[in-house]
């Protein structure tokens, strides 16, 4: 079926469902919300089993599909946000397909590399970008070495399970969901009108040099103030011609489910569209230019009992992800949109010249109607397919509780991208009242490639142990497992994991817990004779409410849980351990009586026998408990994390001629996570609070840093992912005497109004020996939430609050320094800038179109970006039982939703969550308007 019969059909069956049935949703609401984490019959899926929550005794943290599934937006994981005790995220862009999202499970494990969890669906990489939400039964996040140690070499950093639904004995299911989201942008800056940036301007001359012709008269500001000659003098607010008030998404999903004793089913189709926040002029070219986004996922999952003793299950996914953008296609398109609009000031020309020409001058070529409208366009297409088959094999026969299972999986990923570019004229205006043409009109040109061709294979063979024995329970499991990631777009090998894995799980009376897993995995990444690294683990709980002591404490349920043991995190290396020669034409001898040189071979790369994978140790001391009826829920974690064998880059390098990285690097990481919850029922009022709140800290033990003079220079000690810079201390002024002060013209001249940094060392010189710790990273160190929610009648209401502490932003670049390369443009805190007589009350440094002293890297441009965000809120209505049962419904509900709705910060001039520089397509809030409905 192709995408447009798809959507025909999406969109007749939504017109039918309009039609004829009141809108709704088929999902349990408060009620469902409000299962008891420690008592709840539900199991909870782990990556190897699945496991009653009672018996856990590693650090895990889930969610169930269905409470993220009305959350708005392409990238599901930035639906997490706010949920999960110890799970940070930060989300930097918006961008349609892309919706970029930093993620830390317990902070960072190590200052090489990335900390990123490993994401997993069903138990092994796939596709996991613009994942339809319908889809999602649960996402558990695997947080200790108890819970991760099963997958060797890629456990350090902890993983994000998400595991799909599956079909269920029972008469056919069919259940329909649409919802439609209206986006803005969060926060936008606030540039000047011409006036005032023409006036400002005109001081930042006078402030470089006093002498100075100002750029703009009298007249000039005039004209600008009265608007009496919008083309010879405009006044453009470029964000306003060109970002929608309002862009929409569209999501539609129709699953459908069933089964009996011998197979079960489940199949889901969805489209997504979102139709981007820039506004074209769609009457210019045939062709769209906008950036915007569909998506079709489908999914197909079988079940069938094949005789007495085999299962078969399989599942195949399918996507095909369609991006659209002006111009040509890159992973950064947006910052360079976004780069032009923000750094074009009103007055650099109007939108069309007076004659209907594009305008433009020699400094401002890329009229931003000209980059929306007469580049071109390129679509990005992103497709995906996978296949997970298992086959299982009850041995019953041989001894109860015995199966041998083999898996077999297969991932097929596409990164395609098609160019039809252009470039395109503007037209100056002259003295002799004409216009002088600059750049050309050139014909549309083609190109494409792929980006990536990505296939995984993920084979495993095992032998699993489930069996009760009176008061005695065993669960076991041995597997062999092979990975392979093959990307055919690289010069690279394939890469691979293997070797076995086991785990052993005991319990006694439902109280005594003890869980013992490991791997063994290797990977040809590393030198012979030292590729396999052994991981174990070990983890306990005791069940104290089960003791007869505990009966009359009034306490429901308390557990107490330990684990402790070694995880790892690929070196991020290539065959590094191979030493590698290139031919190179400057390389070789020089030969001849008219000497020239020849083609020769050098040693590029040295082989280093010592490159290995990093090793971290940890330990994590749990809690769980249940009162007062089990409507208080309490559950606290304490964790600590020593990694060793980090690679880093020592001073042999320098010597040798080339880099040459040992595994002397040591990290520490440690913190605690606690969560709160409470939820009852009075009559029919249902209601909950859930709390939870999560610190961790991180160090940098030694990274061989070369020797410095003084200690605040070193960041071994400090937390990874600080920054450096010199550390602000006032603003010069009027009244300062240079002399007298240190010499700080290294970094440039300094005039009153400038920033002024501290001498740390004494010597009256500002130089590297100031440069220090200015600000905490980017990723935040501590994570909270609250979600409230109350259920009356059919009516339901939740909200979900975010937030985060002790960490920055940097505030650069073209959306915050003024008139950058003396031609781009200011902005309204421009406004609050250092004058004679402001002393230190001024919010911004005298301005200036060349100083280089006031933009080093230093504190004054450091914000913290700690905040609270209005993350979620829902209402919704459920149709009574029976209401629609004349029109074949069984269940209907509607909703109203937001997203992103308000933000807390002290960053102002940006949403506190998006990149530094600000110049990302803007995060954005979202009200939605949705329905599900049930047959």
């Amino acid at each position: 079926m192709n995408e447009r019969n798809f959507k025909t059909l999406i969109s007749l069956g939504a017109l039918c469902l309009l039609q004829t049935c009141f809108p709704g949703a088929g999902r349990s609401q408060i009620g469902g919300r409000l299962t008891r984490p420690f008592t709840d019959s539900a199991r909870v899926s782990l990556l190897d089993r699945t496991i009653d929550p009672r018996f856990l005794t590693g650090a895990t943290s889930s969610v169930s599909g269905q409470e993220l599934s009305t959350t708005p937006g392409g990238n599901r994981l930035n639906a997490l946000a706010g949920r999960i005790p110890g799970f940070s995220i930060v989300q930097e862009d918006g961008l349609p397909g892309a919706e970029s999202v930093n993620m830390l499970i317990r902070g960072y494990h190590s200052f090489r590399g990335s900390s990123a969890p490993l994401v997993l669906v069903n138990g092994r990489r796939d596709d996991v970008s613009m994942l339809e939400p319908n889809d999602i039964a649960s996402i558990t996040i695997l947080k200790d070495a108890a819970s991760t140690a099963m997958y060797g070499m890629n456990s350090t950093n902890g993983i994000v399970l998400i595991t799909t639904k599956r079909g269920e004995e029972g008469r056919l299911k069919i259940e329909y969901n649409v919802q439609t989201s209206l986006q803005k942008p969060t926060r936008l800056p606030k540039f000047l009108d011409a006036y005032n940036y023409a006036s400002l301007y005109n001081e930042a001359m006078l402030n470089d040099d006093p002498t100075a012709v100002v750029k703009y008269d009298n007249a000039a500001l005039e004209a600008y103030k009265n608007g009496s000659d919008p083309y010879r003098y405009p006044n453009v607010n470029w964000l306003d011609e060109f970002l929608k008030k309002q862009s929409f998404q569209v999501r539609n999903n129709l699953n459908i489910s069933g089964g009996n004793n011998v197979a079960r089913y489940f199949f889901s189709g969805s489209y997504l569209s979102d139709g981007g926040i820039f506004n074209v002029d769609k009457g210019v070219n045939t062709y769209n230019t906008n950036t915007n986004i569909s998506v079709l996922n489908a999914r197909a999952s079988v079940e069938v009992n094949v005789g007495k003793n085999l299962l078969l299950s399989t599942e195949i996914r399918a996507k095909r992800d369609k991006r659209n953008a002006p111009g040509a296609y890159s992973a950064t398109y947006d910052e360079s949109l976004f780069g032009t609009l923000y750094s074009t000031p009103a007055n650099a020309h109007p939108v069309m010249n007076r004659d209907g020409s594009l305008a433009g001058t020699n400094d401002y070529r890329n009229n931003p109607y000209g980059m929306l409208n007469y580049r071109g366009y390129s679509n990005y297409l992103v497709t995906s397919f996978s296949n997970l088959t298992d086959l299982t094999y009850d041995l019953g026969g041989l001894t109860k509780g015995l199966s041998v299972k083999g898996s077999f999986g297969f991932t097929n990923y596409t990164q395609f991208y098609i160019n039809r570019t252009k470039t395109f004229e503007v037209y100056q205006s002259n003295a002799g009242g004409g216009y002088d043409k600059i750049g050309l009109n050139s014909p549309i040109t083609s190109s494409g490639n792929y980006d990536q061709i990505v296939r995984l294979y993920d084979h495993s063979l095992a032998l699993n142990y489930d069996r009760t024995f009176g008061s005695h329970h065993v669960s076991a499991m041995v597997k062999y497992r092979r990975e392979q990631i093959d990307n055919a777009r690289s010069l690279e090998l394939t890469q691979n994991f293997q070797g076995p894995r086991a785990y052993v799980s005991y319990r006694l009376k439902d109280r005594y817990l003890l869980d013992v897993s490991g791997a063994y995995e290797g990977s040809e990444q590393y030198p012979a004779g030292s590729r396999y690294g052994f991981f174990p683990a070990a983890s306990a709980g005791w069940i104290l409410s089960e003791e007869a002591f505990m009966k009359s404490t009034g306490i429901d349920f308390l557990k107490l849980r330990g684990s402790y043991g070694k995880t790892g995190k690929p070196a991020n290396t290539y065959f590094e351990y191979l030493g590698a020669y290139t031919q190179a034409a400057s390389q070789g001898g020089v030969f001849g009586t008219t000497p020239a040189a020849s083609i020769g071979i050098y040693q590029s790369k040295i082989a280093n026998p010592f490159v290995t994978w990093e090793k971290t140790t940890k330990s994590n001391i749990g809690l769980d408990v249940s009162v007062l009826k089990q409507r208080l829920s309490l559950t606290a974690d304490f964790f600590s994390e020593k990694s060793k064998d980090i690679l880093i880059t020592n001073a042999i390098s320098s010597m040798y001629g080339a880099v040459i990285n040992t595994p002397g690097g040591l990290f520490e990481n440690k913190g605690f996570e606690a969560r709160a919850r409470w939820d009852d029922q009075v009559k029919s009022f249902r209601y909950f609070v859930d709390v939870h709140y999560a610190n961790a800290s991180n160090k940098i033990v030694y990274m061989a840093e070369q020797l410095r003079e003084h200690p605040w220079m070193y960041e071994t000690g400090q937390p990874y992912g600080i920054r450096m810079g010199y550390v602000f201390d006032r603003y010069f002024t009027e009244n300062d005497d240079l002399s007298t002060l240190p010499n700080q013209s290294m970094l440039g001249s300094q005039k009153p109004g400038d920033l002024k940094y501290k001498d740390l060392n004494g010597d009256n010189v500002i130089d590297e020996n100031d440069i220090a710790r200015i600000s905490n990273a980017k990723m935040p160190r501590i994570n909270y939430g609250a979600q409230v929610g109350f259920g009356y009648q059919n009516f339901d209401f939740s909200v979900l609050f975010q937030g985060t502490g002790k960490s920055s932003t940097y505030n650069s670049g073209s959306a915050f320094w003024e008139f950058q390369s003396r031609t781009g443009n200011a902005a309204e805190h421009h406004l609050d800038r250092w004058v004679p007589g402001a002393g230190q009350s001024a919010g911004y440094p005298r301005l200036t179109l060349s100083n280089p002293n006031n933009f080093v890297a230093n504190s004054f441009w450091v914000r913290d970006n700690s905040f609270v965000r209005l993350k979620f809120m829902e209402i919704g209505y459920t149709t009574p039982e029976g209401f629609l049962k004349r029109v074949g419904v069984k269940g209907a509900r509607i909703y109203l939703n937001g997203h992103n709705l308000m933000v807390w910060d002290k960053v102002k001039q940006k949403d506190p969550e998006i990149q530094d520089n600000g110049l990302a397509y803007p995060i954005l809030k979202t009200v939605s308007l949705g329905l599900n409905v049930k047959f």
